[in-house]
């Protein structure tokens, strides 16, 4: 996988890495127009996002390297790459 850092290649090849039934984070990116995520939905879909946006009942706060954080139903949670 070129330009795809070890680590995430890994990650990206090994069964069970990410667990299918929930929300995971595959990736941040900055454009132009502010920061980007990568986020596989519990459904199996992938959704580029960023803040403000929603993914189902979720709404995405922020987007940092390496990292989301989510806001569902009063609570708050971070998504983060597997394996860090």
């Amino acid at each position: 996988m070129a330009g795809t850092p070890e680590k995430a290649a890994e990650f990206a090849t090994e069964k069970g890495a990410l667990d299918l039934g929930s929300m995971a984070l595959l990736g941040t990116m900055v454009e132009a127009a502010g920061p980007r995520a990568l986020i596989r939905t519990s459904g199996g879909s992938v959704q580029k996002v960023a803040p403000g946006d929603r993914i189902g009942l979720a709404q995405v706060r922020a987007i940092g390297t390496g990292m989301v954080q989510i806001s569902s139903l009063g609570s708050v949670e971070t998504l983060t790459m597997p394996g860090e």
